[in-house]
């Protein structure tokens, strides 16, 4: 007989070896572009990704809830996105050399979500609603895309500045160009706001639903003004020809406000959102 809780916090701890060893062959690639670290890049990834869904899975089934109900275990969910839309971006790309800059950010999340993990099958039970989980999964790819986008947009800044430098070394060959990273930034930026429109719709159902009416706290005012952030900066570009370095810096400056909303405001300002300690 299997102990799955066991089970799950051993798998919880693997997480982490799984996707640091991913990073390192994917930093092998960018500095040494190796073709068997090439080769093994995408299965190591995909296997990582296995591993985190077999997580989900066993912990949503043993624990009756999806692992999203405090902080660190939404930066998990969001570190498991993100790695997900990047081997998509990447197998249409054709191009493993974002990878290093991508997956540092997805070590990051899962190591927090191992060091500080809540494995605790009771949990208020309005958590356990489908309107709930829906704004919450949108809201996490949501912030998934914008943590791609922010990270296209920092290699963006990167390569320009290489480029007016003359500075033409090991990064310039690696990187994509300029206008590529524009559209990956704009594409990824463009899909984060979508998902976090339905979780801003979705909440306020909810919100209806449990509360009798809207409840407006600093997240809900974070998770707004993100929204209004990343919506200008895509209509700017898209219409007023707001592309390059404003774009980049529109995205940079989008996701610190994500971080300040799931840090600051959640530990710090507000109750609402902070349902298990």
């Amino acid at each position: 007989m299997i102990d799955v809780g066991l089970f799950i916090r051993v798998i919880l701890l693997f997480l982490p070896v799984l996707y640091g060893v991913t990073l390192f062959d994917y930093i092998l690639i960018f500095t040494t572009n190796d073709a068997r670290a090439r080769r093994l890049a995408r299965p190591l990834l995909l296997s990582a990704l296995i591993a985190n869904v077999v997580y989900f899975l066993a912990f949503t089934f043993y624990f009756e809830h999806l692992p999203f109900v405090n902080v660190f275990q939404v930066l998990g969910a969001i570190g498991f996105s993100i790695a997900a839309i990047y081997l998509w971006v990447e197998s249409r790309a054709r191009s493993p050399h974002t990878g290093p800059f991508i997956l540092a950010l997805v070590l990051v999340f899962q190591v927090l979500n191992t060091v500080f993990p809540k494995l605790d099958r009771e949990v208020p039970q309005i958590l356990r609603s489908t309107v709930f989980n829906l704004h919450v999964s949108a809201a996490i790819l949501g912030y998934s895309s914008f943590a791609v986008a922010a990270v296209y947009g920092l290699l963006y800044l990167l390569q320009y500045r290489v480029i007016r430098t003359k500075r033409f070394g090991l990064v310039f060959q690696r990187l994509p160009s300029l206008d590529i990273l524009d559209r990956m930034n704009l594409v990824a930026a463009s899909t984060g706001f979508v998902f976090l429109s339905i979780a801003i719709v979705a909440g306020v159902w909810w919100s209806h639903v449990v509360f009798g009416g809207v409840q407006v706290d600093p997240k809900v005012l974070v998770a707004v003004l993100t929204w209004v952030i990343y919506g200008l900066s895509i209509f700017g570009r898209q219409f007023v020809s707001w592309r390059g370095p404003r774009m980049a810096y529109s995205s940079l400056f989008g996701f610190l406000v994500i971080l300040f909303s799931l840090f600051a405001v959640n530990f710090f300002m507000t109750k609402f959102h902070v349902f298990v300690s």
